[in-house]
């Protein structure tokens, strides 16, 4: 069990240098190139720095803005979890900085390699990744527990970082988290209280849920949107579509849906 913090950051390190002929992943909505970090606790370490197409800068206020909100509820659902669970199913979520270089504002953070996509914000929850993946979706599980029904943490991509010398320090380091809220309070991967169900109707409790007592999940779900690896996204206007009261369902495309390429997931 662990009582330390669970923010994965930069550090101290608030510099950074581009490198802006190495992509390292590209979606529909945003480009990420590699990075090295300059001075501080990660000098020249790698980073990687993700930004908005032009053509999608209007996504960029709202993702920008509830990216820190969204990582910091996360992190703090995280620390309760840290010390409910074994030492070896820690979680720490990544919290970087906005950068500008260039005129472009760029969210920068810690390069996560041999990166795993184990759910997404729309109801996906992958296949053939054993305890990690239970354990992963038990963490959504607790959320909602936690929260009182009112939210998930969700689209848990990122590592699991085996210490073979001290098992204490084996954990799972995650990056652009997602939280699907009631009150779609999270930018533009919220995806309501339709998000919340469509995790549910896939979600089937494991040995990781239910640690200290029954947790509150619905009672009746839906899958309301296509199941994808992608994260997806929706703009704010089309917000009210995503209450439980909206009989309305998605396809790829429509329905103000938009689907950030998986590639991009960093």
């Amino acid at each position: 069990m662990s009582s330390s913090s669970a923010a994965r950051t930069n550090l101290t390190s608030n510099r950074v240098q581009l490198h802006p002929d190495e992509v390292i992943g590209e979606g529909a909505f945003r480009t990420a190139y590699a990075g090295t970090y300059i001075g501080g606790n990660r000098n020249s370490q790698e980073a990687v720095c993700k930004c908005f197409k032009s053509r999608y800068a209007g996504l960029e206020a709202d993702f920008f803005g509830s990216d820190f909100d969204a990582a910091d509820r996360a992190i703090r659902f995280a620390e309760e979890w840290n010390d409910l669970c074994d030492d070896d199913e820690t979680i720490l979520v990544t919290r970087g900085d906005i950068h500008t270089i260039g005129g472009k504002k760029y969210l920068v953070e810690p390069l996560i390699r041999n990166f795993t996509k184990f759910t997404s914000n729309n109801g996906f929850i992958a296949d053939g990744q054993g305890w990690h993946g239970k354990a992963l979706e038990a963490f959504s599980h607790f959320s909602y527990h936690r929260s009182g029904g009112n939210l998930i943490v969700c689209d848990l991509q990122g590592r699991y970082k085996h210490n073979r010398y001290a098992n204490s320090k084996s954990r799972f380091e995650l990056t652009d988290i997602a939280i699907c809220s009631r009150r779609c309070l999270y930018g533009p991967t919220d995806l309501g209280e339709k998000g919340i169900d469509s995790f549910f109707h896939n979600h089937v409790c494991n040995q990781f849920c239910n640690v200290n007592g029954h947790w509150a999940r619905p009672r009746r779900t839906r899958q309301w949107f296509p199941i994808s690896s992608s994260t997806s996204m929706i703009r704010s206007s089309q917000a009210n579509l995503l209450a439980l009261t909206n009989r309305s369902t998605f396809q790829s495309g429509f329905g103000g849906i938009l689907e950030e390429g998986s590639d991009a997931d960093y």
